[in-house]
């Protein structure tokens, strides 16, 4: 004889079909729940009353009561229910989980990834991303990061990539400084205003000014940063810099900065890179096909 501690329970499915009923007093609306048919839960419970030989609904014409027995053990199953279901999705989450690691330039990051990240985490709650934020060129072939973010030219040796976006690049500066010189309706005035170069750019300006019909104007003027953030930096109070558009174009419509003269094409590319191999994988590509709508919603 096998006692009652050690009796075998035949479906423990069918404790969440009971615990839906219960709650709801009604097996159509329990069934509408579990996206089963009513017959499907009746058949359920049925089962469950004859496994523990105790009733545990009233069923009357057009209603559903728990009996005392019913009662008692859901109030008893229902908590452990709740915290089976918790604990579950908290092992799915943590143990099914992909963590993403990703190498971005800063420019991207701060203006078109950071401001939206809470919508992909909410999207897809068992991708954790994680960045390393820099203009470095990252090694993805030790898998110090899954894929890169970066501006440059392919190929890349042991990689292969996707294109993000195109890139112009947008003389701006701040309002006082547009105002100033009336710089909004005429651009030709940029050979009177402080011109902020990026050391790692020396060729810009004077692609800018070729493109505009001027001559580069003295380099007394001039102030010159290390990198791109510095420079969007300056231009907030010092000077004109060259921004990569569409990433600030947020900026400009803010009125933050203001646009001097039309942007000019074909300055670049932003690229996703992976080692060889992997730019298919469903995570990086899921985080890449989010990253795309960013971008594009910059328009």
């Amino acid at each position: 004889m096998i006692s009652v501690q050690h009796q075998k329970f035949d479906s423990f499915n069918a404790l969440w079909v009971f615990n839906i009923a219960a709650e709801y007093k009604s097996f159509k609306k329990a069934a509408e729940v579990l996206c089963v048919t009513p017959s499907a839960v009746s058949q359920q419970i049925k089962n469950l009353e004859a496994n523990l030989s105790i009733l545990l609904f009233e069923r009357q014409h057009q209603s559903l009561k728990l009996t005392e027995a019913g009662q008692w053990y859901w109030q008893k199953i229902q908590p452990q229910l709740s915290l089976i279901q918790d604990h579950t999705v908290q092992l799915m989450q943590r143990y099914n989980s992909t963590v993403l690691k990703i190498s971005c330039m800063p420019p991207v990051a701060s203006r078109v990834i950071f401001p939206h990240l809470r919508t992909f985490q909410q999207a897809w709650p068992e991708i954790e991303l994680r960045f390393d934020v820099s203009l470095k060129y990252i090694d993805l072939q030790h898998n110090t990061a899954d894929v890169a973010i970066r501006f440059g030219q392919p190929p890349w040796s042991g990689c292969e990539h996707q294109k993000l976006v195109d890139l112009d690049i947008q003389p701006v500066c701040a309002p006082k400084i547009a105002s100033q010189l009336n710089l909004k309706s005429h651009p030709e005035r940029l050979t009177q205003a402080p011109l902020i170069h990026m050391t790692s750019r020396p060729e810009a300006w004077t692609l800018v000014f070729d493109y505009l019909g001027l001559s580069l104007p003295d380099k007394n003027e001039s102030i010159y940063v290390d990198d791109y953030p510095a420079a969007i930096d300056a231009a907030n109070n010092l000077g004109v810099a060259l921004a990569l558009y569409p990433i600030e174009n947020t900026a400009i419509k803010n009125e933050q900065l203001v646009a001097v003269g039309p942007a000019i094409s074909g300055y670049g590319e932003i690229y996703a890179v992976t080692k060889q191999g992997r730019l298919q994988e469903q995570a990086i590509q899921t985080f890449l096909a989010w990253l795309i709508q960013r971008l594009q919603d910059l328009n």
